[in-house]
């Protein structure tokens, strides 16, 4: 098992630069000073170890901040714990820098002072500039080594978070899926059961296209997107096995693109649980019956138009098909599409509007959208 995942290794990371940085800089000082002398170059080393032994209490400090205390309120919400822990901390820390600094001298020795300060007549370390300034650097390196940390575990936890809606987004479109396929497979297993004792031959052309139309289900519908070629050829099928059905006074006038360019997506079965409505609830047997359907792509979109004559049976409009298309539509498009219904006492019409996707770009929106969809 992986200790460090990877928001905590840059996290890691950040820190182990600054503290090099941090470690190094009064190295690149010493460096660069032109002054060669026996007496200044004594005193320049005792200062850069006097700085380091410093740097050195800081980061155990930070260490212990950091992998002990900060969890306690990052990841477990223990506010008093860890104000009484850090308090301790603290104080344990200025009193070791008092007690370590010789007669009252700083740990850091300014390089611009040659003389060491005056001791004071008790020889007790006194609380000075010094020491305050020593209290605002530990507080000013926990507080950042907070920021910091909180910063990371919020990303990780973002980061999470989208994993899990788009797992929760996926199984929401499969289970819609899986619906719809039992749902359109027995209405055409019914079709072609009619058709058995009517037309035997025509029967078996239909068995054919159904099980086109099945390896369809099968391999594409289960894919993110279809090509709008595609989706078509199905349409027409399922229209064609549809027809059978039902006798000549069902008119059904489709208008599709002959050649539909491939560089156009959508989202697979998205058309056919409205037509399977038109068909189910606007063909009537004691009177002629239309069903008109169109498709065509303008100013970058892409527009379905079903209208169908109402046959007036008493039932209600919709389905498991229609309801499940319409959550379908608002998990992959989000806001980025329209559905307008006209349920009118003689038709019904649907008129769908969906953006003209390139393949390459359903992916990226239709992850975009996943983030804004509403709940269901």
């Amino acid at each position: 098992m992986k200790i460090l995942n990877k928001q905590t290794k840059q996290e890691t990371i950040v820190y182990t630069i600054v503290w090099i940085v941090l470690f190094l800089s009064p190295l690149v000082s010493l460096i660069f000073r032109h002054d060669d002398s026996a007496m200044e170059t004594s005193w320049i080393k005792h200062s850069l170890f006097d700085t380091w032994a410093n740097l050195l209490a800081f980061l155990v400090v930070f260490l212990i901040h950091n992998h002990v205390l900060a969890p306690i309120i990052v990841i477990h919400k223990r506010v008093k714990t860890y104000l009484v822990a850090c308090l301790i901390l603290i104080s344990v820390f200025q009193l070791a820098e008092c007690a370590h600094r010789p007669n009252g001298q700083p740990l850091i020795s300014s390089t611009e002072s040659r003389t060491p300060p005056p001791m004071p007549p008790n020889g007790k370390p006194p609380i000075d500039k010094h020491d305050l300034t020593m209290f605002i650097i530990i507080v000013l390196m926990i507080g950042a080594n907070l920021g910091v940390k909180a910063y990371y575990l919020n990303e990780e936890e973002k980061k999470h978070l989208a994993q899990l809606k788009e797992q929760s987004l996926k199984q929401q479109l499969d289970y819609l899926r899986y619906q719809i396929n039992p749902h359109f497979i027995m209405n055409t297993l019914n079709n072609i059961h009619a058709l058995v004792d009517i037309d035997p031959e025509q029967a078996k052309d239909s068995i054919v296209d159904m099980s086109r139309m099945m390896r369809y289900l099968l391999y594409e519908s289960d894919k993110q997107y279809v090509s709008l070629n595609n989706a078509v050829i199905f349409l027409k099928k399922y229209l064609n096995l549809m027809k059978l059905r039902y006798t000549d006074q069902v008119n059904v006038n489709v208008d599709v693109p002959e050649n539909c360019s491939e560089d156009i997506a959508l989202a697979p079965l998205v058309f056919i649980p409205f037509v399977e409505n038109a068909f189910k609830h606007g063909v009537a047997y004691d009177k002629p019956s239309t069903i008109t359907i169109d498709i065509e792509k303008k100013d970058g979109r892409l527009l379905f138009h079903c209208h169908n004559t109402k046959s007036h049976a008493k039932h209600e409009y919709g389905g498991v098909g229609l309801s499940n298309v319409t959550k379908r539509l608002e998990l992959i498009y989000g806001n980025d599409y329209s559905l307008n219904i006209d349920n009118g006492e003689e038709t019904y019409d649907v008129l769908l509007d969906l953006p003209a996707r390139r393949p390459e770009d359903f992916a990226a929106h239709a992850a975009s959208a996943s983030g804004n969809h509403p709940d269901n």
